[in-house]
């Protein structure tokens, strides 16, 4: 059987041009119609290509604990999808209408729920502000550097996937400007409050995943290859947190037991079948 990381390959030219016949037909404005019925579209055949983790219980938490902070965060009633990729990479993403996905690998990194939280908040950002809808509208009739090869893998395409990934400008996963990671960053401390999770978890996980590259940078070169992060940028969300009156905080969580309970579940998995 192939691995999934061949089928991944495959799928990102499909996906490439699929998206970019898909951008190319489309009007000036994607209206929220359209961005769910493209991201439903994309999220199945991306799910019949990944190692999406099927355990009853693991899809129940990440999309109870992923549907209430986009409750709190998504006005439009979009129904979002979260999904475990069953992959011991560091990574998350999200494409348009609502569907996120996070591998185990950054599941495992995830020490208490406020952290996990914070990337589910992170990732959701980017959906209700239309960050992905934002690069496809860029992208049309032009190749984007960045393709869905080297947003899965981490890493740039060979020669000869170039030819079929740069075919379609339009691919949702192109890399997030920095301006659109702010973004990002910002909206999520504001989810979180909302929802009565304590917000440093966003710092702590950015902070233990550059720790981690300065110790053995290929275990998440994933993340790093589509979510540009520095200390400069940990410190401006540590000093947003720092601008919140403390009566805001109090009482919020920062952990649970059903979170250490879906963690473990999710540490215990089998690996992926290659």
């Amino acid at each position: 059987m192939q691995s999934w990381l061949k089928f991944s390959r495959q799928y990102a030219a499909v996906f490439a041009l699929t998206a970019g016949t898909a951008v190319a037909g489309c009007a000036p404005a994607i209206s929220t119609q359209q961005e769910v019925q493209m991201g439903a579209q994309y999220a199945s055949e991306i799910n019949r290509q990944l190692p999406i983790v099927q355990n009853p219980q693991v899809h129940y938490y990440i999309n109870q604990l992923g549907n209430t902070i986009a409750r709190q965060a998504d006005p439009r009633g979009i129904q979002y999808t979260f999904y475990v990729v069953n992959a011991p990479q560091v990574n998350a993403f999200a494409i348009p209408g609502g569907h996120i996905y996070v591998n185990r690998g950054l599941i495992d990194r995830a020490s208490n729920l406020s952290e996990l939280a914070g990337v589910l908040g992170h990732e959701i950002g980017h959906v209700v502000h239309r960050h992905g809808i934002e690069q496809m509208q860029r992208a049309q009739n032009a190749e984007l550097g960045v393709n869905l090869a080297y947003i899965l893998l981490g890493r740039q395409p060979s020669g000869v996937e170039q030819v079929g990934l740069q075919v379609g400008a339009g691919a949702f996963f192109a890399r997030h400007s920095r301006e659109a990671e702010l973004e990002a960053d910002r909206v999520a401390i504001e989810y979180m409050i909302a929802t009565g999770i304590h917000p440093r978890g966003l710092v702590t996980m950015f902070e233990t995943l550059i720790a981690e590259r300065n110790r053995t940078p290929g275990s998440v070169e994933q993340w790093f290859s589509t979510h540009p992060l520095t200390e400069d940028r940990i410190a401006q969300i540590s000093a947003s947190l720092d601008a919140i009156p403390a009566s805001r905080l109090n009482n919020l969580a920062t952990n649970s037991q059903a979170y250490q309970e879906f963690r473990q579940r999710v540490r215990q998995l089998p690996a992926a079948r290659q």
